[in-house]
């Protein structure tokens, strides 16, 4: 990446934390129009949050200096929003914990920063509402460390089957613009196979990242040689960690162990980040042609894979 290109992403950044900061109030002395500022809320939240809480930890997790953390506690002790206490295992290290006072005061203020998001969010649509908190949730995701060790692939357990045909429908309708028919397309084949499940040659796995549903795969029988791949979606919020390429991998390996020859899959031009990890598994695209099945023109594809 070039010097320029860095400069301008680096602006760009900056730009969105000015709106943000401007379009949530957090600019305010008095933050939510109450006499705190979002600091000292904050220090509130995380003493609430975990009964352990010192100054030390409090300044470490929040990445804020140790002296203004101190000032911001000296206000909330004098005030009667906290108290400091001997840690029983090292009288040495004294714990913050919130008084009934603090206790009524952070109830208060969680009611008006709900309000306030409330009122921000009511101009928009609900799908607009879901693609807001999805793109907030990427953010988030994207700039946490450790987030790629808290993922893992399981088999599929009560209730999934539900999540993964909404999530198609929302997803491919928000991103592609595929009307209901296509939500009805996937109810029809997670129907079906789970009104003719066989275990030793059908699967389904479902990816999660810190407990959060993040994608799936079925392997479904197509005939006594060949498989069927079916259902592979990744959250938006969740690609980039490597979990599409880890379901089609699980899948596959399950193929081969249940002794299918083949696998075939159905996919289309549009789906260009699927085709790639498609054709970094093995898969090689056999047939194209197009129609128009889910509302809208597409390009549909028969991909193939020898085992």
């Amino acid at each position: 990446m070039s010097s320029d290109q860095a400069a301008d992403r680096i602006d760009r950044i900056r730009v969105f934390n000015r709106f943000y900061t401007r379009q949530i109030g957090i600019l305010d002395e008095c933050f939510l129009g109450e006499p705190y500022s979002l600091p000292e809320i904050r220090v509130l939240f995380e003493v609430a949050r975990d009964s352990r809480t010192t100054a030390t930890t409090l300044a470490e997790y929040l990445r804020m200096d140790p002296g203004y953390v101190s000032r911001i506690l000296a206000k909330l002790l004098e005030r009667g929003l906290l108290q400091r206490d001997a840690d029983p295992g090292d009288r040495r290290r004294k714990q913050l914990t919130l008084t009934p006072r603090g206790q009524a005061q952070l109830k208060s203020l969680d009611g008006l920063a709900r309000e306030s998001m409330q009122h921000l969010l009511k101009s928009l649509s609900p799908d607009q509402q879901d693609e807001l908190i999805t793109a907030m949730e990427r953010i988030r995701h994207l700039l946490e460390s450790d987030v790629r060790h808290a993922s893992l692939i399981r088999p599929l357990k009560l209730g999934d089957l539900g999540t993964v045909i909404n999530r198609h429908a929302v997803l491919y309708a928000m991103e592609y613009g595929w009307d209901q028919s296509f939500e009805r397309t996937v109810l029809e084949v997670l129907s079906a196979f789970a009104s003719n499940y066989d275990p030793q040659r059908e699967r389904g796995w479902v990816a999660e990242v810190d407990g959060q549903f993040a994608g799936s795969i079925f392997a479904v029988k197509e005939d006594e040689t060949t498989a069927r791949l079916r259902a592979l979606l990744v959250e938006p919020r969740f690609r980039g960690l490597q979990l599409g390429r880890r379901l089609i991998e699980q899948c596959v390996d399950f193929c081969r162990q249940a002794g299918y020859r083949r696998i075939t899959l159905w996919t289309c031009a549009d789906l260009t980040q699927a085709r790639k990890l498609y054709t970094k598994a093995g898969f090689s695209c056999s047939r194209a042609w197009q129609e128009k099945p889910f509302g809208t023109e597409i390009i549909s594809e028969s991909w193939d894979m020898e085992l």
